[in-house]
């Protein structure tokens, strides 16, 4: 009997001790796994942020300048630097861009003469037009490749928008460079960048914009904080942009939605949205489409086209149009969007050829299966972003070049006979 209480007494001891023993193992053990994993962050942070010191210190980093070939300009705010090369980054990826003697994304750097024997024709544009990508995966450089007998001016630069097209052509005519067609290529953005961003710096046509810091104050906190840490903890920003790809999948099955940046969600951002929903017209700059609003925006917009059209006609040079779609509008919009009908009724007795490329993308998007009906974005769109990637840019380049074979560009008669007085009385 004594040996049976020896041998029963412990285990008893234990059944009775087990509950709170095992819960004081448990917290014991979560609270280990907590402070290592403190621990290892900070460690991490700790590392990233004096190995992002060390990178500012040894020279500019992508968060630092992300373009140095870029400058102020007292006629469009903002310009290219002549044959100048860099290496810009968008997103994750990185890629060299060139600028000719013009200050023109090209190629190469190369000087470009007053006037070539084949017709030249003058792309002009905003970020799309100068492109996100390698020369050789945008769309102005795969029509250039493509149609070597004509001479390609890429005038397209991040930002622009119809008061900027003018001051470009103005530009190049002032400098005697000659060219046989001008092709305009339009998004949605040309409304809120009429409307609340550009200002006019004088009765000369040049143009002034927002101030940096109202501009910036209507920035997200999510924006803002991605900033902030990419400035501080690059290999994090990093990680961070990865780890946006996990939403890849939610996008691919319809879910349309990805962390807004300074301009909101790229699926439905104001600068988008005027063509398909009710937008801010209260607010500035990219909030808002204040002072002007919507319909304000729009005539600007078009009157500048109108004054860019007169500056040709003098000297019988054609205008084009190509209209494309924004990310967005892919999503909310059809294809006779209020933009498309917009320029189109512009172009009436106008251009010499309106292309609208709207149809290719909503074919491209109305082809994905059910279980998959968001694939067409990863397949035409920079994931993250609302540029195009390779496949997005030759659509807009097929359906050009195409256009260019059906219609040729001709040399123009006499586009060096405006003077003086013409460009007095267009003013």
């Amino acid at each position: 009997m004594a040996t049976a209480e020896v041998n029963r007494h412990p285990a008893e001891t234990n059944a009775s001790a087990s509950p709170s023993a095992v819960d004081r193992q448990r917290l014991i053990k979560l609270l280990a796994i907590f402070v290592i994993l403190v621990f290892s962050a900070a460690t991490f942070l700790t590392l990233d942020w004096f190995h992002t010191a060390a990178r500012h210190r040894h020279g500019p980093v992508a968060l630092d300048n992300p373009d140095p070939c870029r400058q102020r300009d007292p006629i469009r705010h903002h310009a290219f630097k002549p044959n100048c090369t860099s290496v810009n980054y968008w997103g994750t990826d990185k890629y060299t861009v060139f600028t000719n003697s013009l200050g023109f994304r090209d190629e190469r750097i190369r000087e470009v003469p007053l006037r070539d024997p084949r017709p030249r024709v003058l792309m002009l544009g905003d970020s799309y037009t100068e492109g996100k990508l390698a020369w050789e995966k945008i769309f102005a450089g795969k029509i250039a490749a493509s149609q070597p007998q004509y001479d390609f001016l890429n005038g397209g630069t991040d930002g622009y928008s119809p008061s900027n097209y003018r001051n470009t052509a103005r530009m190049l005519l002032d400098k005697g460079v000659e060219f046989d067609e001008v092709i305009v290529f339009l998004d949605t953005s040309a409304v809120q960048l009429e409307a609340a961003f550009y200002r006019d710096a004088g009765s000369d046509g040049a143009v002034t914009a927002l101030a940096q810091e109202e501009k910036h104050s209507a920035e997200t906190r999510y924006a803002t904080l991605r900033k902030w840490v990419g400035m501080h903890f690059g290999t994090t920003w990093q990680l961070l942009h990865r780890f946006d790809r996990v939403q890849a999948g939610l996008v691919r099955h319809g879910f349309y939605h990805l962390p807004g940046d300074f301009f909101g969600d790229p699926f439905d951002m104001e600068m988008s949205a005027w063509s398909y929903r009710k937008v801010n017209e209260t607010e500035p700059f990219p909030a808002g489409y204040a002072p002007l609003g919507v319909e304000g925006g729009k005539a600007r917009g078009q009157a500048r086209m109108t004054l860019l059209w007169q500056e040709l006609q003098t000297r019988n040079i054609p205008i084009s149009v190509v209209v494309y779609p924004h990310l967005a509008q892919v999503v909310h919009d059809t294809a006779d969007s209020p933009t498309v009908e917009m320029w189109r009724l512009w172009c009436a007795g106008r251009c010499k050829r309106f292309i609208s490329v709207f149809p290719q993308f909503y074919a491209a998007r109305d082809a994905c299966p059910p279980s998959e009906r968001g694939c067409w974005y990863q397949k035409l769109f920079i994931y993250g972003d609302i540029h195009y990637n390779a496949a997005g840019n030759a659509l807009v380049a097929d359906a050009v070049i195409r256009s260019l074979q059906q219609q040729p560009p001709q040399k123009a008669e006499s586009n060096s006979t405006g003077t003086a007085a013409n460009r007095a009385a267009l003013n």
